[in-house]
């Protein structure tokens, strides 16, 4: 039986003392960012210069090119469309991947399928909101939260889960339900 975590399994203390750099800043992006805000989470925003980029600004985050939040993240959280992915990580994300750090999506896709290759010595992990981005906010700032789902494909520190698990904590997720699953899973079904 599937393993389900809610607010008593998870902590923040995995984020304390991290950057998270979220990459994109649309429908998932404004939502989880100004949540981890909001949880006491240090947050970046990764972005090419369009409207986001100002309206990240207005929302008081740091806003920076792709490749500065990439190396200053500890985490690097990408939610830009699937089909531009591989080729951001290629040309902005993957320089900024050092020993350690942590590289993280909210769907499976480019892991699953190897369009995007990370390095051995980085953690890899997915938090999926089961919700568009708006309602991930609503329900955060009511108290509440979106179920997620959560998968470790490469756990180079040991604690890859417990950093997906801070991560869905942060994001309001635990308050609703963290279903533990895989990439191949999250993508397939």
């Amino acid at each position: 039986m599937a393993k389900i975590y809610h607010e008593k399994d998870a902590s923040l203390d995995a984020l304390k003392g991290k950057t998270v750099a979220i990459i994109g800043y649309g429908n998932q992006g404004h939502a989880q960012a100004q949540n981890l805000r909001d949880s006491g989470i240090d947050v970046v925003i990764g972005l090419i210069k369009d409207p986001s980029w100002s309206a990240a600004e207005k929302a008081g985050f740091k806003v920076m090119t792709i490749e500065e939040a990439a190396k200053e993240g500890d985490i690097i959280h990408i939610l830009i469309p699937d089909e531009i992915q591989a080729d951001v990580y290629e040309k902005g994300i993957k320089q900024g991947l050092k020993d350690g750090k942590a590289l993280s999506f909210s769907h499976g896709f480019n892991i699953r399928f190897k369009q995007i290759v990370p390095p051995k010595n980085v953690d890899v992990f997915m938090v999926a909101p089961k919700g568009p981005g708006n309602l991930v906010r609503e329900t955060y700032a009511q108290g509440f939260g979106v179920p997620a789902l959560i998968a470790v494909a490469q756990n180079y520190t040991g604690k890859a889960k417990d950093v997906a698990l801070s991560f869905a904590k942060a994001i309001g997720a635990t308050r609703a339900g963290v279903l533990e699953t895989t990439f191949e899973e999250e993508t397939e079904t």
